[in-house]
């Protein structure tokens, strides 16, 4: 009898409709970015759940700067990276494989994230004042510098005359003061930070344009032919958190301020960066032309030459 009533209820158990799985394993992309806001986007976006509501385990890589996300990303080590336009550009004219697909930090002339600053008590008034003086970026031959020299032959000086000097962000404001250096592109929160020590000097991403892309985010074009499902759902992830970033501020706060290890204090006054719902050739294209203006770049180029064709706004 028991062997039978076994027999039985494996026999049930064996006709009886399996459940299928509501769901098949989250698509894992490997991100590199920067713990700084411009930078801060995927950080979002994993914190508030977009990722994981599209199916996707974003594995978030960090860096000191969009330098290190491009190595990596050349090298096979990232999937997705957030790199300033400028560096993107310099890749994309050595033909590396990378193609933008999502927006990402942006600038805006009234609520400004980078200046020109120099030391409060100097007396420097006019572009010209700069010439042939020492200027500090935290990264040379990007966006910073570009700007910096089109600022500076905007208001009366001669940029070929400038010298740069890479500093990191947080030495900046103590070498201007020091006298190590005459100026400095100086970004949030270091701005704020400092500003009992340096006076804005001027708006320099003003001189490119009064709205510009930072950054935006790019994938590896092998990845891309292989994940497109993934990659169209990462995309629409991204628009969401930058919606939601944009208009949360404050709620988005907490999680910059643990990032960053900016204060909540800093990060309650200071200058906040907006980010792109998608790529906006208009606001990037100006960023490629200066690049090009200066020689940063061989030539200048249609942006959108740079777009996933299946990301293009």
């Amino acid at each position: 009898m028991k062997r039978a009533l076994f027999t039985s209820l494996l026999a049930g158990a064996a006709a009886a409709p399996r459940i299928a799985s509501a769901q098949s394993a989250p698509t894992v992309i490997r991100l590199g970015t920067a713990p700084v806001e411009s930078y801060a986007l995927a950080f979002y976006g994993v914190d508030r759940g977009f990722f994981k509501a599209v199916n996707l385990d974003v594995q978030i890589q960090s860096f000191s700067g969009g330098g290190g996300v491009m190595t990596a990303a050349a090298g096979g080590a990232l999937d997705i990276g957030c790199a300033n336009v400028g560096a993107q550009a310099n890749a994309y004219m050595r033909n590396l494989p990378f193609a933008m697909i999502a927006g990402g930090g942006n600038y805006s002339s009234s609520s400004p994230t980078t200046v020109l600053a120099v030391a409060k008590n100097s007396p420097f008034k006019t572009g010209k004042d700069l010439n042939g003086k020492t200027i500090g970026c935290s990264t040379l031959k990007d966006l910073q510098q570009v700007s910096v020299m089109k600022w500076v032959d905007a208001n009366g000086g001669d940029s070929s005359t400038l010298k740069f000097l890479e500093i990191p962000v947080p030495e900046m404001a103590p070498a201007l003061v020091a006298g190590r250096i005459d100026g400095a592109c100086e970004l949030e929160p270091s701005l704020t930070f400092a500003k009992n020590d340096i006076r804005i000097f001027g708006k320099c991403y003003d001189a490119i344009s009064k709205t510009l892309t930072i950054t935006t985010h790019f994938a590896n074009k092998d990845w891309l032919d292989k994940n497109p499902a993934a990659a169209k759902a990462f995309i629409g992830a991204m628009r969401a958190t930058a919606q939601w970033a944009n208009k949360n501020q404050a709620a988005a706060a907490p999680i910059l301020e643990r990032i960053s290890q900016i204060p909540a204090s800093t990060v309650g006054v200071m200058n906040r960066v907006l980010f792109g719902e998608s790529l906006d050739a208009a606001t990037i294209q100006p960023v490629i032309d200066a690049t090009a203006q200066y020689k940063f770049i061989p030539k200048t180029f249609n942006v959108s030459e740079m777009f996933w064709s299946q990301a293009k706004s």
